[in-house]
């Protein structure tokens, strides 16, 4: 029997799930994108209609040398990989019917539309629960499905900076920075639909019932910014701001950067002994948190800044790691990144094999289980390519696809 059921899951812990997805920027592929890799099956709802702006046409042209991926071929798209595609208009009752059918032999639909848009289309979660009532209706949104921002269109920046993120990120005049990666759509919308679904997955395990899924990114984004600066706001009151968590940054002999990060004591000291700065040891203002920019600490960084530039990079590093204190390399193209010994280890790029293109590069997967390990089953879909394959397993004939087709139902 436990054979029996390790063989089921061989495409990942999550093999018999069907997971219908609506979403169309960044927060809710990212989701499905965590959820088919651990072996959901993810059926992606593309637009009849490919809109010129729509991230899922972005296809690096300069790459595409043959009609087919002329058409629409999206190998590079890594967030889609291991979904299947079903282009249907959803504003055509044929179409939704083919969703509705879709629907009553699901488990998860994933949305990111403003909250009366679902309604209107008619693929709203009473509607949906109706059909199923088992099915989980996970819907991803910038404010949430209620409160006065809730029918504001935002993006990631409109997010952290209404949630204070960006207003504590930035250089101690007042320049704001906006981080590198989208930290509202990933964090605080992607990754937390993800942990819902799973947890109404969970219960429904129990209950027999599936339940609507709210996610605002910008709850993820205020709680993430809670998580961090809780503490000192509930003691002094205070609130962060830019340039009082300082990068600790650091140019070396060879133009390149190092970063310490050490907060405790025994850190700052492993590290002050390492560079021969012994003196500055009962400096720890030099590296608290909110501290500020003091002259004191000014001294201080400025005596780091003038040490590190006595070696090169890879030096300091080897001699830091041998003292067991918090540095790292400043990666600043993902030639370094990719080409880091921890991250090839860890196997964070890999290499697939793709029909037309050869060998296509992809990020590898962060999760790691020992027992039902997630793999890339599949790349990204073509814009409809399996319309024809879904429908005929929903028992639709070639004759009634073509139909569908011909009145613009389906792709």
């Amino acid at each position: 029997m436990a054979e029996e059921k390790k063989q089921n899951l061989q495409d990942g812990a999550l093999t018999g799930i069907k997971i219908l997805d609506l979403s169309r920027t960044l927060p809710g592929p990212f989701c499905t994108l965590m959820l088919a890799d651990m072996g959901a099956e993810v059926i992606k709802i593309q637009e009849a209609r490919r809109r010129r702006n729509s991230l899922e046409t972005l296809v690096p042209k300069s790459e595409l040398t043959t009609d087919d991926l002329k058409a629409g071929y999206t190998p590079h798209r890594a967030i889609d990989r291991n979904k299947k595609g079903i282009a249907l208009n959803l504003k055509n009752e044929a179409a939704r019917e083919i969703f509705y059918k879709l629907v009553k032999d699901g488990d998860v639909v994933v949305i990111e539309f403003r909250p009366d848009v679902g309604k209107r289309l008619k693929i709203d979660y009473d509607t949906l629960k109706a059909i199923n009532p088992r099915i989980i209706y996970c819907a991803v949104t910038a404010y949430g499905q209620d409160g006065p921002y809730a029918d504001y269109p935002a993006h990631d920046a409109n997010v952290i900076a209404a949630a204070g993120i960006l207003g504590a990120t930035g250089t101690p005049d007042g320049q704001y920075v906006l981080p590198g990666v989208p930290i509202a759509d990933l964090c605080g919308g992607g990754m937390n639909a993800a942990v819902g679904i799973l947890t109404a997955l969970f219960a429904r395990e129990k209950t027999g019932r599936g339940q609507f899924v709210d996610i605002s990114m910008m709850d993820g984004a205020v709680a993430m910014m809670l998580a961090r600066h809780n503490m000192l706001y509930g003691i002094t009151g205070q609130s962060p701001k830019a340039g009082q968590r300082p990068s600790h940054v650091y140019r070396t002999r060879d133009d390149k950067s190092i970063c310490f990060a050490g907060g405790e004591p025994w850190f700052w000291e492993r590290l002050c002994k390492t560079l021969d700065l012994e003196e500055l040891i009962p400096y720890d203002q030099a590296i608290k948190p909110f501290a500020g920019f003091s002259k004191e600490r000014e001294w201080v960084i400025s005596k780091l800044t003038e040490k590190f530039l006595s070696k090169t990079r890879d030096e300091w590093l080897e001699s830091l790691h041998k003292a067991d204190t918090c540095i790292a390399p400043v990666h600043t193209a993902m030639d370094d990144v990719l080409n880091d010994p921890q991250v090839k280890h860890r196997r964070m790029m890999v290499e697939v094999e793709d029909p037309i293109l050869g060998k296509i590069p992809q990020p590898g997967i962060a999760i790691k289980l020992s027992e039902t390990p997630g793999r890339i089953r599949t790349l990204a879909p073509r814009h409809g390519q399996h319309t024809s394959e879904i429908l005929a397993g929903l028992g639709y004939s070639d004759e009634e696809v073509e139909e569908l087709k011909k009145d613009g139902a389906v792709v």
